[in-house]
């Protein structure tokens, strides 16, 4: 594997769902005396780009060119979405805003490195046909002018991906002969037909095929894997296994287990988007699947010692 890998000269499309990751850190003290809940005495706060965005700025540390594909509300988020990528130095003129958009914002609440809540603000229907046209238009435009390497499919079930959408995708990556890498989620799973490399998780893999995956059985993945492949042809799957690291089954039928350095996880938001990222780099600079998954662990641990949704950096992973 090379010590060094470099991708200063690769372009990535991203297309997919962003979000803004917004972080209330504190310290519990107490209980609160209205019920029976403790209180968060907040001392800081942060805003971070996430889903594809947060994608986006990992093709950007790792050196790459990320070139971004999303659609966000008129809103307030969704305008300091667009300040974070841009004051980051992601281009965002292939972000649509629209106003019937809810951007995506989830917001996490810490007691110090332990997360006490979550909740969500956002819209999670598909874009109506209107703006699915708008957002094929700019694909389009993007395809005609601009030199993409590979295609970073980022799926979080927040409607930016319409099926038909999807389709489109798949058709006109094909027809140009740019590889697709997918994370995908359980609304358009089976969509991701004969992509390059697929990478859905433990929990995703298990649901789409319909039964509980033993992360530590070989058997159990190679059995699950190559039922998988007969209802969607992928050419290359990776599903990460959490602690126990990733399991492999390459195009030419060979599988294996990449096991991973245990660690103490601060936080594992992100960590796909991490993996991905890497894998997709690796993948256009034609490493070997078990040289991409050693790539991709080594990443994600580094990140999952982070709080919060956090990019890897080049350096981190040389």
């Amino acid at each position: 594997m090379p010590v060094k890998p470099t991708f200063s000269d690769l372009n990535v499309l991203i297309i997919g769902d962003v979000m803004v990751d917004f972080y209330l850190f504190g310290e519990v003290n107490r209980i609160s005396p209205e019920a029976p809940v403790p209180v968060v005495e907040i001392s800081g706060r942060e805003s971070r780009p996430g889903g594809a965005a947060n994608v986006a700025l990992n093709i950007l540390e790792l050196g790459a060119t990320p070139i971004l594909l999303s659609v966000v509300g008129r809103d307030i988020t969704g305008n300091l979405l667009l300040k974070l990528l841009k004051d980051a130095g992601v281009r965002t003129k292939h972000v649509l805003q629209h106003k019937g958009r809810v951007t995506t914002l989830k917001t996490r609440v810490f007691d110090e490195d332990k997360q006490v809540v979550r909740f969500d603000e956002e819209d999670i229907e598909d874009l109506d046909v209107r703006l699915e046209q708008n957002i094929i238009k700019e694909f389009r435009k993007i395809l005609a002018n601009e030199k993409v390497d590979i295609i970073i499919i980022q799926d979080y079930n927040k409607g930016v991906l319409t099926k038909h959408f999807i389709k489109q995708i798949l058709l006109l990556a094909t027809k140009n002969g740019i590889p697709v890498s997918v994370d995908p989620k359980d609304r358009n799973f089976f969509e991701y037909q004969n992509v390059d490399l697929f990478k859905p998780n433990l929990r995703e893999f298990s649901e789409a095929i319909g039964y509980r995956i033993n992360p530590k059985s070989y058997e159990s993945l190679r059995s699950g894997a190559e039922e998988l492949r007969r209802k969607n042809r992928f050419k290359n799957l990776m599903i990460t296994l959490g602690s126990n690291g990733i399991f492999c089954f390459t195009r030419d039928g060979n599988s294996f287990i990449v096991p991973a350095k245990s660690i103490k996880a601060a936080d594992v938001s992100g960590a796909g988007d991490t993996v991905i990222s890497i894998a997709s780099l690796a993948f256009v600079r034609k490493f070997s699947m078990r040289e991409i998954a050693q790539l991709a662990n080594k990443g994600a641990a580094a990140v999952c010692k982070k709080v919060g949704v956090t990019p890897i950096t080049l350096k981190e992973l040389k």
